[in-house]
C-alpha cells in the first residue's frame, strides 16, 4: 500500500470533505469541513490530505506558530493538529506510516529548517496516545488544559531525531 500527503487544493473536493471519523473520535478531532473553515485565512496554518493511492484516507493541519496557539512558551515549533484517518481505512497502519513520513518530511514541505514538531493528544485517547510513541513522539509531561474534551498530552518530535530513530 502507498501513501502519499499533499496540500489541499482549493476547491476541496466532495471526497475530501466527506473525510470522517466514527461518532467516538469525532471529539478528539471534530468535522473535517469546521477544521477547513477555521483555518483558512491563517497564513500560518497550512492544509494537509493523506491519501491511500489516489483516495483521500485522511487529513491534518501544520500550525507554525503553534506557541501561540497553545499559548506557551515553546520556541522552533510547529503543531500538528486536526490529525486523523477517515473511519473507513482505520486499522490499515495508514497513520502509523503517514506519521513517519511527517516527521522526516515536514520541514521539507514547510521550507523550514530543524522545528520540532509538537502536537495534543487528549488523556482519553490512549490509541493515538500509543501510536504517537511508537513513531518517536515523546511526552513532555506538560498538559494542554484548552482542549473541548479535557485535559491534552503535549508532545514533541525532536526534528534532529529522524536519523536516530531509522527514518
Amino acid at each position: 500500500m502507498s501513501i502519499a500527503v499533499r496540500r489541499l487544493i482549493h476547491p476541496i473536493s466532495e471526497t475530501v470533505l466527506a473525510l470522517a471519523v466514527s461518532d467516538e473520535q469525532l471529539p478528539f478531532v471534530g468535522a473535517v469541513s469546521s477544521i477547513i473553515q477555521s483555518s483558512l485565512g491563517n497564513p500560518k496554518e497550512s492544509q494537509w490530505v493523506i491519501y491511500s493511492g489516489e483516495t483521500p484516507a485522511g487529513f491534518f493541519l501544520l500550525d507554525e506558530a503553534y506557541q501561540v496557539t497553545l499559548g506557551t512558551k515553546l520556541e522552533n515549533a510547529t503543531g500538528l493538529r486536526a490529525f486523523f484517518i477517515d473511519s473507513r481505512f482505520q486499522g490499515r497502519g495508514i497513520a502509523k506510516m503517514c506519521l513517519k513520513l511527517l516527521v522526516k518530511e515536514f520541514n521539507v514541505w514547510l521550507g523550514t529548517e530543524h522545528n520540532d514538531l509538537y502536537l495534543t493528544v487528549n488523556r482519553k485517547n490512549k490509541a493515538a496516545y500509543q501510536l504517537y510513541l511508537a513513531v518517536g513522539f515523546i511526552d513532555t509531561k506538560e498538559l494542554y488544559l484548552g482542549g473541548q474534551a479535557g485535559p491534552q498530552h503535549i508532545m514533541c518530535f525532536k526534528s534532529k531525531t529522524t536519523d536516530e530513530i531509522g527514518l
